[in-house]
Order: C-alpha cells, then structure tokens, then sequence
C-alpha cells in the first residue's frame, strides 16, 4: 500500500516539472469541465467501522467515470465547482455472496460485483487559481447499482455513495488539464435493506479534462 502511494507522489512530481513551461490558467464563473478519470483501491479499510476485518479481506475496487463541471464562483486565488459524474462501470472483488460455519470457524464465499450509477451532487474547490497548478478538495454524494448485493450478502443492490478527497489539477495548456489524487469512497445502503455494512475504500485516481 505504502509503496503504490508513494509511485502516485512520484507521478505528480513528474506532471510538475513537465508542466513547468505552461502558462498560468485562471478558471472564471460559467467555465464549463467535460473529462474523464478513472481510480483504484487495492484494500478495503475498516478504520471507519463498516466491513469487519475478515470480511473486508481480499478487496479490490475500481471504477470510472465521466464528468461534467461548471464554476459557480471564482476569484483570483480560489474557484468553487459544481460536479456530477456519470460511472458507467465499477468494480468490486472480494464481494461476500454468502456465508457458512463449520465448527465455530466463518468461511465466506466471494464473487466480483459489477455496477454503475451517478453521482450528481459534487463540490471542487480550486485553491491557487490562476496558477497552471491547482490543488484540490472536493466532496461528492450519489449512488451505485450492482448486479449482486453489495458489500455482503444481505445489503442489497442500490447502494449509497459518499466521498471525499483532494489532489492537484494540473494545466498542460490553456484550455486542457490532467488530476491526480486520492478520495475516501463510501458506499452503504442507508439502512434501506438488510444489514448496513459500508464499504470504504482510499482511491487513487487521476483523469483528463478539457474546459471551454
């Protein structure tokens, strides 16, 4: 784990210097953002409870998404964005389908679960607008639907999103950006069925955007 964050300081270090030469870019309000990006997390966490130990065990995530964004508000050091990004796959191994004990031990059986959805409600705030880098924080709320019940075998299909993150956004001409960053990714039922086990997973992702 240490070592795959580490490769992902390494890789923002390398887009700094490679960008050094572009011009500073400011966003203005109404700008609009249309990209891509893509993420992966390589464990499951239960530092925020959720999942059990044993059943947050042999868990990979990833997903991508498409997105949309529009500067509400900007000034000559921050910029505030409405994000809604469409995911159209996610993935999760480890999926627990179900459960038996034989002599007081828990064996699991796991399968990969495979789902999409939205996540409309998004807020990015910039901060060193006017710089060709910008860090970011954001938070983002939607929902994702899988074709198995996820993350364990009675928590149904639809589950909640929540998430929260930041990174650095970095202009490599005008009009044109590449991000990197991480993103705490929370997914739960909302006690809508069964048991409300949340998955939470640390997500590396980086992506691409064009603004007009």
């Amino acid at each position: 784990m240490n070592l795959i964050y580490a490769r992902a300081c390494a890789v923002v270090g390398v887009l700094i210097c490679v960008c050094a030469c572009v011009s500073a870019q400011t966003l203005e309000r109404g700008d609009n953002e249309f990209g891509f990006w893509g993420g992966f997390s390589p464990k499951a966490t239960t530092m925020f409870e959720g999942l059990s130990e044993a059943e947050a065990e042999d868990r990979k995530f990833f997903l991508a998404a498409f997105r949309y964004g529009r500067t509400l508000a900007a000034n000559d050091t921050l910029a505030l964005q409405w994000t809604v990004d469409a995911v159209p796959v996610a993935v999760a191994t480890g999926t627990i389908v179900s459960r038996t004990f034989v002599g007081g031990v828990q064996t699991f059986q796991r399968e990969t679960a495979y789902g999409a959805g939205l996540t409309p409600i998004g807020l990015q705030l910039d901060f060193a607008n006017g710089s060709k880098v910008h860090p970011f924080a954001h938070i983002n709320g939607g929902f994702l639907y899988f074709n198995k019940s996820m993350p364990i075998e009675d928590s149904g299909q639809f589950q909640f999103v929540g998430e929260a993150g930041g990174g650095v956004r970095i202009f490599t001409s005008d009009k044109r950006a590449v991000s990197i960053g991480v993103r705490f990714h929370h997914i739960s039922n909302g006690d809508r069925h069964g048991a409300n086990r949340g998955l939470n997973n640390f997500v590396i992702y980086a992506g691409f955007s064009v603004f007009k």
